[in-house]
């Protein structure tokens, strides 16, 4: 049996290829077709670094502060000659830094990939792979963040205004109509209540012109909405606040991007904040057997072709060009709908076995074949996890032992309002070299014949709360479509 660096060092992602009819130019363009967009990232404070010697599981207390004496303004006897002293007291911030991420591009010297580009050299498929592994290295910081502002904040409302109550008003209570969409009008409760909270944050009040003291609130706060929502603000001609923008001369669209409502900018972030397939849940299915790198994806050389153009994926023998499924009827999945692959379910917003949207092995899917006759789900894309590990599902839908779930359910678009960066920290650890992201190419002389190339990247940190009365999130219905009609 294989040993432990056998099982990892023999894995080539190129192995499985066989449809190879590239030009030179075709590679060199698509290796940074898919770069992340980087939103969260930078609103979230990432100078602090963990002091060496601190535990894994220990905090760190690096802000600390006074608090201030209450006003007591009782009149005092007028021949009192004896007072109480004034009594201050001290609060403190504490942060942690107790995760570790990591990504790897790997490649064997003999791998097709690098001998028909690279000639005698490997520089071509090294430098395809790590721009891919910047992009990752990217795409894990800015989910992390995105994960953080959504984990740790501690004001989160529902489309009408009311606060998120697990069980009593959540994720349950969103349905598919423009009634549970994002009401610009809560923008003013959204600055009422920091106006109010920023008292225990900045200590002072705020007021209208300026809900968070010691900036141009109206001027600089964000509202971070998904494209689904701006869209859905876009379209709503009816509403009264449409007037109010005319008249009061606010910008309806600036740069194509954002909204102007009584000086408050609402921004489209795109999709990446959207929380797929996290609402109500139409139809779960268990997959029965293993998915391996490249899984997933119609066959190329069978003549099935993706959106009319692609030949998506490889047609080796190593390939399954399906996920198998357990049982589903043939109107419960469509081509075109938007499903999650996952392996674990959450009831933490309400939705009783639902997809958990920020689990790092939750992946977003169109599926491209329906085969209720079988119970197989294909996808326009090729499956770049692998999903090996068996497991007993733990859901009502008691599929047996499974590998992964896919659901599909209505989608929940969050709407961010941030009033200041450095609603978030991020606490970093560094390595013993003094590097944050260390890279590290291991050679592998100790093997009889070395041919693997690998160059890794790691870092340790975490998410911490800072300022959280600065922030709000709201969860609401947003527009989608994708092929058929535009619904919620």
């Amino acid at each position: 049996m294989a040993g432990e660096t056998e099982k990892y060092l023999d894995q080539h992602p190129f192995r499985i290829w066989d449809q190879n009819s590239w030009t030179e130019r075709d590679s060199l363009i698509d290796t940074r077709f898919h770069e992340s967009d980087v939103v969260f990232t930078p609103l979230i404070g990432a100078g602090m670094t963990m002091p060496k010697g601190i535990a894994w599981a220990d905090y760190w207390y690096p802000g600390a502060e006074i608090v201030k004496s209450h006003v007591n303004h009782e009149t005092i006897g007028r021949e009192q000659r004896y007072l109480t002293p004034l009594y201050i007291d001290s609060r403190q911030k504490r942060v942690r830094a107790r995760y570790h991420w990591a990504a790897k591009a790997q490649y064997s010297e003999i791998d097709e990939m690098v001998t028909r580009w690279g000639g005698d050299s490997d520089q071509f498929i090294n430098r395809v792979l790590e721009d891919q592994l910047a992009d990752q290295i990217v795409g894990i910081t800015e989910k992390v963040a995105r994960d953080g502002f959504l984990d740790q904040c501690t004001h989160k409302f529902m489309y009408d205004g009311n606060p998120f109550t697990l069980a009593t008003y959540d994720f349950s209570n969103l349905s598919t109509t423009n009634a549970y969409a994002f009401n610009v009008k809560y923008l003013e409760d959204i600055a009422l209540r920091m106006s109010y909270r920023s008292e225990n944050s900045m200590k002072k009040w705020g007021n209208y012109a300026s809900p968070v003291p010691g900036g141009n609130f109206r001027d600089s706060v964000l509202i971070m909405t998904t494209t689904g929502v701006y869209d859905a603000i876009w379209q709503s001609e009816e509403q009264d606040w449409m007037v109010d923008l005319r008249q009061l001369q606010d910008d309806r669209i600036i740069n194509g991007g954002r909204v102007q409502y009584r000086n408050m900018v609402i921004q489209d972030t795109g999709h990446a904040m959207v929380l797929w397939n996290a609402g109500n849940v139409s139809k779960t299915v268990g997959v029965t057997q293993v998915i391996n790198w490249g899984d997933g994806a119609p066959d190329p050389d069978a003549g099935t072709v993706t959106r009319g153009v692609w030949l998506a994926g490889q047609s080796s023998t190593d390939v399954t060009h399906y996920v198998q499924c357990s049982a589903f009827s043939a109107s419960e999945f469509t081509v075109g709908d938007w499903v999650s692959l996952h392996t674990t379910i959450t009831a933490e917003y309400g939705i009783t076995d639902g997809c958990d949207p920020l689990h790092g092995k939750t992946l977003l899917l169109e599926i491209a074949t329906v085969d209720a006759t079988n119970n197989r789900l294909s996808f326009v894309e090729p499956i770049t996890e692998s999903y090996l590990d068996a497991m007993t599902d733990a859901s009502a839908g008691a599929f047996g032992q499974i590998y992964a779930y896919v659901t599909k359910a209505q989608h929940v678009h969050p709407v961010i309002a941030v009033a200041s960066r450095e609603c978030l920290q991020f606490v970093k650890r560094n390595h013993t070299d003094g590097s944050f992201i260390r890279f590290n190419r291991p050679t592998d002389n100790d093997a009889d014949l070395p041919s693997i190339h690998r160059v890794v990247a790691d870092w340790f940190g975490e998410v911490n709360p800072w300022n959280l009365d600065n922030y709000e999130v709201w969860f609401v219905a947003g527009r989608f479509g994708v092929h058929r009609a535009i619904t919620y």
